[in-house]
C-alpha cells in the first residue's frame, strides 16, 4: 500500500504539473528511457522550489510510509524511491541529483515533523465535532496521514495516541514585531520591516537516552523582515545517549535549513553530533546549552558571477515555461557546519537566548567557490503579564566567498539585524 500510494503522489504532481502548463510534463516512455541514459545532472531550478518545494513533496512520500504503519527508517527508505522515480519518470528533465538529495533528506526531516506535529493536534479520546475538527487539522498538517484515517474509518474511532507519538514536553513562543537592516557601510537603514517569528520545542535533545528518531526537536519559521519566508530551521534528534553520570547528552541530530538575508541565501541538509547540558542556577533558574558540528550533506548558496558586482535577480518564469528555462544564480556543494544554542530561563520562561551557526559549503555545481557563511544572535526577553512579554535582539549575518579565480579571490559582505517585538508564551 504504501508503495502504490507513493506512485498516486507522483501522479497527483504529475497532473498538476500538466493542469498549470509546465512544459516538462509532458512525459513518455521516450523521455524515460532517455533519463535512465543520462543519468543524474545538477538543474537550474529557482532556489524556493529546490530548496523548499522538493523537500514538502518528500515529506508526501515518507507519510505514505508513515500513515501505512512503517517505522521511521522503512519510511526514510520509501522517500528515497519516490524521489529517484519522480526524477527518472515525472518530467520531461533529466534526473537531478539535487533534487534527488534535498526530496529525500529535506522529505524526512519536514515529513516526521509533520507527522508528530499532526499527531499533537488530533485528539483520538474525543467523538463529535470537536473530534472532526482536530482531524480535520491534522489532516491539513499531514495530509496523507489525514487522507488515510478518514478512508478507514480511523478518524471517528476512540482510542489513544500512540505512546511513541507523545512528546515528553512541548512548548512554543510565537513573536511579532519590526525588524530594521543594516547595510555594509550603515548600521541600520529604512524603516522597519514587520515579521513573524515562531519557536516550537517538541522534547528536549539534552535529556536522555532515546533510540526514536524526533521524540525530540526544535522548529524556528520566520516570516517577513525582507522576504516571504525569511528563514525556517529544523533540528531532529536521531539518537541521544548520557554521557557518565548524564550530566551530559551526546546526540545526533538531522537538520533542515533554509535562511535569506542581505548578507546571502542558502539551504541544506546536514547531519550533526551535539553535546549538551543543562544546569540548574538555582530552584528557579536553568541554563541551557547545546553545541555541535557536522557535514553538510548538500549545500545551496547564492552566488555573484565574477565580474558582476551586483546580485543578479532571478527572473519568474513565462506561463507554460518550465522552471528550469534560464541561468541558475546559486551554488551546490557539501561541507560541514558548527554552532551552538543557549537558553536561560527563569520559572520555565526563556529570559535571554544566543545562536550562533557557521556553515562552509564548497561549490561543486556553479562558480567555484568556497562558501564560509555565519550567522549570529542574541535576544533578551521580558516578561509583560502572563504569556506576554516583549523582546529586542541584535543579529548579524557574515560571508565570505573564497573563489578560485585568482582574479577574483574573496567576497565579503557583513550586515547587522536589529528587532523589537511582543511575544506570547505556551508551555
Amino acid at each position: 500500500m504504501s508503495l502504490f500510494q507513493t506512485t498516486a503522489i507522483n501522479v497527483f504532481y504529475e497532473i498538476a504539473n500538466l493542469a498549470r502548463g509546465q512544459v516538462t510534463a509532458h512525459i513518455s516512455p521516450e523521455s524515460w528511457w532517455e533519463n535512465m541514459q543520462q543519468g543524474m545532472v545538477w538543474d537550474l531550478d529557482d532556489f524556493t522550489v529546490n530548496q523548499i518545494g522538493h523537500p514538502y513533496q518528500g515529506n508526501n512520500y515518507f507519510n505514505a510510509g508513515r500513515a501505512n504503519g512503517l517505522s521511521f527508517y522503512e519510511s526514510a527508505a520509501l522517500t528515497a524511491f519516490g524521489s529517484a522515480t519522480w526524477e527518472f519518470f515525472g518530467e520531461t528533465n533529466h534526473a537531478s541529483l539535487n533534487d534527488f538529495i534535498n526530496t529525500t533528506l529535506g522529505g524526512i526531516t519536514l515529513g516526521e515533523v509533520f507527522h508528530r506535529v499532526g499527531w499533537l493536534i488530533r485528539d483520538t479520546g474525543k467523538t463529535g465535532k470537536g473530534r472532526l475538527w482536530s482531524e480535520i487539522g491534522a489532516t491539513a498538517v499531514d495530509p496523507i496521514t489525514g487522507i488515510n484515517r478518514f478512508m478507514s474509518g480511523d478518524s471517528s474511532r476512540v482510542t489513544e495516541k500512540p505512546s511513541d507519538l507523545v512528546p515528553a514536553s512541548i512548548g512554543g513562543v510565537v513573536s511579532a514585531g519590526a525588524l530594521w537592516r543594516g547595510s555594509q557601510s550603515s548600521a541600520f537603514t529604512g524603516k522597519g520591516t514587520p515579521f513573524i517569528e515562531s519557536d516550537f520545542y517538541y522534547g528536549d535533545t539534552n535529556v536522555g537516552r532515546s533510540r526514536t528518531p524526533y521524540d525530540a526537536f526544535w522548529l524556528r519559521m520566520r516570516f517577513g523582515g525582507g522576504s516571504a519566508v525569511s528563514e525556517a530551521r529544523l533540528r531532529g534528534r536521531l539518537y541521544g545517549q548520557p554521557i557518565g553520570r548524564g550530566a551530559v547528552n551526546f546526540s545526533v541530530i538531522q537538520t533542515y535549513n533554509y535562511n535569506t538575508n542581505d548578507a546571502y541565501s542558502t539551504g541544506s541538509q546536514a547531519i550533526d553530533a551535539g553535546l549538551g547540558t543543562t544546569l540548574d542556577l538555582s530552584s528557579r533558574t536553568k541554563f541551557w546549552v547545546l553545541g555541535w558540528g557536522g557535514l553538510t550533506v548538500l549545500g545551496a548558496v547564492d552566488s555573484l558571477p565574477l565580474g558582476v558586482t551586483e546580485k543578479p535577480q532571478e527572473q519568474e518564469p513565462k506561463a507554460g515555461q518550465g522552471v528550469s528555462e534560464g541561468p541558475r544564480y546559486y551554488d551546490y556543494g557539501p561541507g560541514s557546519d558548527f554552532g551552538g544554542l543557549a537558553r536561560l530561563t527563569h520559572d520555565g520562561r526563556d529570559i535571554a537566548l544566543f545562536f550562533y551557526v557557521g556553515r562552509q559549503i564548497y561549490s561543486l555545481d556553479g562558480v567555484r567557490a568556497n562558501h564560509f557563511l555565519q550567522q549570529a544572535r542574541v535576544d533578551l526577553l521580558f516578561p509583560l503579564h502572563g504569556s506576554i512579554g516583549i523582546g529586542t535582539s541584535g543579529e548579524y549575518f557574515d560571508r565570505r566567498s573564497y573563489y578560485q579565480d585568482p582574479a577574483h579571490t574573496i567576497k565579503t559582505y557583513r550586515y547587522p539585524q536589529l528587532r523589537a517585538y511582543l511575544t506570547w508564551r505556551h508551555r
